[in-house]
């Protein structure tokens, strides 16, 4: 690992690859294929595509992927895992969801081809959605966006934790487990209206007077100005708290021997957003797409039962 800090965003941003490639070998791990060894997981990025530049892909985008091909160039890289999305971060599924967009061609049923190569081989399966961002749903629910993040990442803007997009989302994830039963879960993007923690004040919304009523203990304010950076703090870290239980649960009820993982990602130590956090305590993995100090930090704060991951 280098010291420079950095993360796989920040490369594909400057490499323009076409798709990322990302190695993520696990530092701790109580779960691993082979507890002697690292657990390994390399893989082409499907949220990211090319032509013209780097953005988010499109359900047409992976459609001449071959299955095999794919599984077995992995496994001659050296990988012990197989991972591949269940929802790309643009919205579309890569198997037959009923919830949303599909992918087309082979994208269609990208993900239970490769379950069932690695099932068969004996392999750990991974897969993945992004919690905070949904392109195709954020233009058919603008209503749900924190206000100000419209277009962030090229993905229509963060929704809020509290609005229905984490109900959305839940139903997505039971949808998928009860069909492919995966041994890991990352959840990307676990935010609020930033990638950088505490990156955005609370804004008001009509989804915010609420939680934020019954949370802070007064009306919302007509102006971000009006909200303390104390209200701020409490506010943020309740609400990714509920997020996170219905997320759990979403996943535990569904499949009680997936374990989650989440990437937020950190930027510094100790972050105040995830000091004491839920998330941090009870994620069954800690995930750093960041720096040697980040690494650190968690190998540090996990729980014994917690693996550590890093890109």
């Amino acid at each position: 690992m280098h010291k420079k800090t950095t993360s796989r965003r920040q490369f594909l941003m400057t490499s323009g690859a076409a798709a990322a490639v990302t190695s993520l070998p696990l530092i701790a791990d109580s779960a691993r294929p082979n507890a002697k060894q690292p657990t390994l997981l390399f893989c082409c990025d499907f949220n990211w595509a090319r032509a013209p530049g780097v953005r988010a892909s499109t359900p047409e985008d992976w459609a001449q992927v071959d299955p095999r091909k794919y599984f077995d160039w992995h496994r001659e890289f050296g990988v012990n895992v197989m991972f591949c999305q269940a929802y790309c971060s643009a919205g579309y599924a890569l198997y037959p969801s009923k919830l949303g967009p599909v992918g087309t061609g082979n994208a269609a049923t990208l993900f239970p081809r490769l379950y069932r190569l690695s099932r068969d081989a004996g392999m750990p399966v991974w897969s993945y959605f992004t919690v905070g961002a949904d392109l195709f749903m954020s233009r058919e629910h603008p209503e749900w966006i924190v206000p100000g993040t419209q277009g962030s990442m090229g993905h229509g803007g963060f929704f809020g934790p509290e609005t229905p997009r984490t109900e959305k989302l839940c139903a997505r994830i039971r949808e998928f487990l009860q069909e492919y039963p995966v041994d890991w879960l990352l959840l990307d993007w676990f935010v609020y209206g930033a990638l950088v923690p505490n990156g955005l004040a609370v804004q008001p919304a009509e989804f915010v007077k609420e939680p934020f009523t019954r949370i802070i203990g007064r009306p919302m304010p007509a102006t971000a100005a009006e909200i303390t950076a104390e209200e701020n703090l409490k506010y943020k870290r309740t609400v990714l708290a509920e997020q996170f239980r219905a997320l759990k649960t979403a996943v535990k009820e569904t499949s009680p021997k997936t374990k989650i993982i989440f990437n937020v990602p950190y930027w510094r130590v100790g972050e105040e957003l995830w000091q004491d956090h839920p998330m941090l305590a009870q994620s069954d993995g800690l995930f750093a797409e960041s720096s040697d100090v980040i690494v650190d930090w968690l190998l540090k704060v996990r729980k014994p039962n917690q693996m550590v991951m890093t890109t």
